[in-house]
């Protein structure tokens, strides 16, 4: 939850509310039965080996908290039991589920892409988010390399062919009708078992992911997400987040702190948002 900060903040406040921005760790739900290929999409996604998702067995009952990072800033990935692998604790999983959503900032709702039994997740869906509507999710189809005809995809460029395109086209179509979400918050995707850098749609996908987060939360998920899978606009999205979010939190005293201020949120970016800092810098120069 957003807590909103004082119409005249100080000075200190402000800086603080920088730092605090900056190093912030969000906590992101992974939603998926065993098999989805939690692991390997997470591994992908943050470049790091995060071998403890082992896609929980369905005799799991406790979500696992992995943390991903360094020093003072990082990332928390809680994975949790699939949903409908064992109907016996369906309302206890569900229960769980719906107990954890208010502490995340984000979920990523896996599917397998040759996965068509929805039933248990759909009523899972509906009891949790109907009560957390402002929690973003997006729904992620993992395995589409998988997609029949599955013998047509391109190993060497790792991309599907026209006809799986199609096919994928038709889950995704598949998925939104039935969990009644927009087409425009579900991405299809496939990584590589062996080798990291075989991926289709990851960039794609912290692209999505930084788009639907509010934007005091923007920065923090693209600053752990892997390097050479944060686009440049979604460096300038996560870092104009920052900004925005800064810009909000001052209110009335904005233009009496703004030199100070954006002094500070320029010296506060980490090296590869350079770039992207001294863009946001200019849009704000010219527009405030």
């Amino acid at each position: 939850m957003q807590i909103e900060g004082p119409k005249n903040p100080s000075l200190q406040a402000i800086l603080d509310k920088i730092e605090q921005t900056r190093n912030y760790t969000p906590k992101v739900g992974i939603f998926g039965n065993s098999g989805v290929g939690k692991s390997s999409l997470c591994n992908a996604l943050f470049g790091k080996n995060v071998a403890k998702i082992s896609d929980v067995e369905a005799c799991t009952r406790e979500p696992q908290s992995i943390f991903i990072g360094s020093g003072k800033t990082g990332i928390e990935l809680i994975d949790l039991p699939g949903i409908g692998e064992d109907p016996a604790r369906q309302k206890e999983y569900v229960a769980l589920y719906e107990s954890l959503a208010p502490e995340l900032d984000l979920v990523l709702w896996t599917i397998k892409a040759d996965d068509r039994n929805y039933a248990s997740g759909l009523d899972a869906h509906k009891q949790i988010f109907g009560k957390h509507e402002g929690l973003p999710v997006v729904f992620v189809i993992t395995q589409v390399d998988k997609t029949n005809p599955h013998r047509e995809w391109d190993w060497t460029e790792f991309t599907p062919s026209e006809k799986q395109v199609s096919n994928i086209a038709v889950k995704e179509l598949d998925v939104s009708r039935r969990f009644n979400i927009s087409a425009k918050n579900i991405i299809s995707v496939a990584v590589g078992e062996e080798n990291p850098n075989e991926k289709y749609n990851v960039v794609e996908l912290v692209d999505l992911i930084v788009e639907v987060l509010p934007n005091e939360k923007k920065f923090s998920f693209a600053r752990e997400a892997k390097e050479d899978n944060v686009s440049s606009e979604s460096r300038q999205k996560a870092e104009k987040g920052v900004w925005d979010s800064i810009k909000d939190f001052a209110g009335d005293a904005w233009d009496t702190v703004k030199d100070k201020v954006v002094d500070k949120l320029i010296e506060s970016a980490p090296k590869v948002f350079a770039a992207a800092a001294s863009f946001v810098s200019g849009l704000f120069k010219k527009w405030f």
